[in-house]
């Protein structure tokens, strides 16, 4: 469990003081806090004296705002153990399926494949014949795969042996084989919040104890880690450094060097995922890759999917030689190796991944401002930051309506994920995540539906919780 200072409080409640009975808008502060995922779930809070002190309020203050959270379900205490933030029962988040449906579908952030691929896809299978006199399994990957992908992360800055190169069907499979290899049930993991629905979904299962590390788009809450660090000492943490999903953050390379430190310290695993990597659409000086700071402990993974195509399930991971054999161990209980013809493939890619990224690059930045503009014109209320890269807007709301309005938008034809799925029930229903890799066209019809329905979902939603620190996504 972390521990959220009364110090650490005071920054996160920012200007709550306005007009009411103080305990009702420290109460509706905090309980924001808690919906958009600034304070993790299960997080510990200050002790009522400290808090008091630390806001210049009586004590009674805080008493009466923590017995109204308790009330409402928002804190769960216990005598000798203190109190610590929660989630009311009865919150379900609407899930994002995995099935075609009709109209606009912004669930998924991908584009169709380029053009090239087909001539690539040739090229390919005029190639395989040469290996038809080979059995077709190598865990590891194909010799040359391997040596082109060392070579993307040697360009990069990071020096890298094809020994250190798994390849795998998707960086999802990377990170499944990476938590089989390495953790066990009722371990802890830290996660970003919101982060990768995915992501979350493979650690759940695997039945670690997810601990939030609140991600905003301007980078990851450094102190929140330290003490869930020091407090859970994590087996493994999850992140993604460059331009994060969803809210677009690319993480400095002094946030990336204090975050591996503090973990470095706890002897945590680090999984990297680079999937955006390729992604930069304003061309901005990148960070050296995560890894360079914790060599032996990280775990990087990536793919073809974002950057080319999400039919390509072609992914690796990068870690110390022995990792990569026992994330090869694992494998091999469920999967014996990668598509020889698809790896083939996949060489040819890598090739010419420039050129290919130049254009889907250019795509994405018409798409981006499509949606920015269709938005500032049509729901001035809703706010975002432009991200540098990745796929998608991470935007906030005017109230907690983000469920009902997924709800009411697919009944319109238009199919978007609303925030809990990027945290969990009952969290960051302020927030919708919208990809901008439809057509500009596709994008500002979507925006008009969205336009069209805000009102009636606000009129659905839950009541507005008050005043927030101030959370710009």
């Amino acid at each position: 469990m972390s521990i959220v200072t009364a110090s650490r409080m005071v920054d996160l409640l920012g200007h709550w003081r306005l007009d009411g009975p103080a305990h009702e808008r420290l109460a509706a502060t905090i309980r924001a806090l808690v919906l958009d995922g600034r304070i993790a779930l299960e997080s510990r809070l200050p002790p009522e004296r400290a808090l008091a002190a630390a806001l210049g309020v009586s004590r009674a203050t805080v008493t009466a705002a923590y017995t109204t959270l308790r009330a409402q379900g928002y804190v769960a205490s216990r005598q000798g153990a203190g109190s610590w933030a929660a989630i009311p029962g009865g919150h379900r988040a609407a899930p994002d399926a995995g099935v075609r449906v009709d109209g606009l579908d912004m669930r998924v952030a991908a584009l169709p494949a380029p053009p090239a691929l087909d001539e690539l896809a040739r090229a390919a299978a005029d190639e395989l014949p040469r290996w038809l006199d080979h059995h077709g399994y190598d865990p590891l990957g194909l010799p040359q795969l391997r040596r082109a992908i060392a070579e993307r992360f040697c360009a990069r800055g990071l020096p890298t042996r094809p020994e250190q190169i798994m390849v795998t069907s998707g960086a999802l499979h990377a990170l499944d084989l990476a938590v089989r290899a390495i953790a066990r049930p009722g371990q802890a993991a830290v996660v970003e919040i919101p982060g990768y629905p995915a992501a979350l979904d493979v650690l759940r299962n695997a039945g670690l104890r997810l601990r939030g590390l609140p991600t905003t788009h301007a980078g990851w809450d450094i102190a929140t880690l330290a003490a869930l660090a020091s407090s859970e000492r994590p087996l493994l943490a999850y992140l993604i450094p460059d331009f994060q999903n969803p809210t677009g953050a690319l993480i400095d390379a002094p946030s990336r060097r204090a975050v591996a430190r503090i973990l470095e310290r706890t002897g945590a695993y680090v999984v990297i995922d680079e999937t955006f990597v390729e992604l930069d659409l304003d061309r901005v000086e990148m960070p050296p890759p995560m890894a360079s700071f914790a060599e032996r402990s990280t775990i990087t993974i990536g793919s073809l999917s974002k950057p080319v195509w999400g039919g390509l399930r072609i992914g690796w991971a990068r870690a110390d030689p022995v990792l990569i054999e026992r994330l090869a161990l694992a494998r091999a209980t469920s999967d014996m190796a990668s598509p020889v013809l698809e790896q083939l493939l996949a060489v040819g890619v890598l090739e010419r991944l420039d050129e290919l990224t130049a254009r889907r690059r250019a795509a994405l930045r018409r798409g981006r401002e499509a949606l920015a503009g269709a938005l500032r014109a049509h729901l001035p209320a809703w706010r975002f930051t432009l991200p540098a890269g990745g796929l998608f807007l991470w935007t906030e709301l005017p109230g907690p309506i983000s469920t009902s309005l997924a709800v009411s938008a697919a009944e319109r034809g238009l199919h978007v994920t609303p925030g809990p799925r990027f945290g969990g029930a009952g969290l960051l229903e302020r927030y919708l995540r919208l990809p901008f890799t439809l057509a500009p066209d596709q994008l500002e019809r979507a925006v008009g539906v969205l336009a069209g329905l805000t009102p009636s979902a606000r009129s659905a939603a839950p009541a507005d919780p008050g005043p927030r620190a101030a959370y710009v996504a």
